[in-house]
């Protein structure tokens, strides 16, 4: 791979992230006070991890209002996914290729009903690593737009990839 490679085909590739259970505590939250807090987003993040490395596509749409949005690659059409059926169907795609996913989040930082969160995410993709044991080390920041219930109505990712599975630096993730 070189450092040009297409997102769609790392996507393709298998690269890429909720039980219901895990947003009810989170849109309960919300509705109570009317606020979003940093538990609301952890929680909601932890989910979102969950189903990632489960490859649980029921689980993630449920994470999502009916018309959210989706930017894999911001301002790239056929990376943008608008409702829950193209968002459940870019999960499937992307998790299909994945084993061994292991991820974790930085602190949430919370601004009204916005969020913005690290991901810290290793595992195996053959297709995005040919090489020796096929870990791939995804580094993603994810910009979170909230509805009162606590769902995600768009999700815009930053991302990297590095080969080989990295360990979080000193301090990462810290708010």
């Amino acid at each position: 791979m070189n450092p040009r490679t297409p997102r769609r085909t790392l996507l393709r590739a298998g690269l890429a992230t909720l039980p219901l259970a895990a947003v009810a505590p989170a849109a309960h939250a919300a509705e109570q006070t009317g606020r979003l807090t940093v538990a609301d987003v952890s929680r909601w993040t932890d989910a979102y991890l969950e189903a990632w490395r489960t490859k649980n596509d029921t689980a993630a749409v449920r994470l999502f209002t009916p018309d959210a949005v989706y930017e894999a690659v911001p301002g790239v059409p056929a990376q943008t996914f608008r409702g829950r059926d193209a968002i459940g169907r870019y999960w499937r795609d992307i998790t299909a290729g994945q084993s061994e996913m292991t991820g974790r989040h930085g602190t949430p930082v919370v601004t009204g009903n916005r969020a913005a969160v690290e991901l810290w995410v290793t595992l195996k993709a053959p297709a995005i690593n040919p090489d020796g044991d096929h870990w791939v080390t995804f580094l993603e920041s994810n910009i979170l737009l909230f509805a009162p219930d606590g769902r995600c109505r768009r999700n815009t990712e930053y991302w990297n990839l590095q080969m080989g599975r990295l360990e979080p630096p000193q301090g990462w993730g810290t708010a």
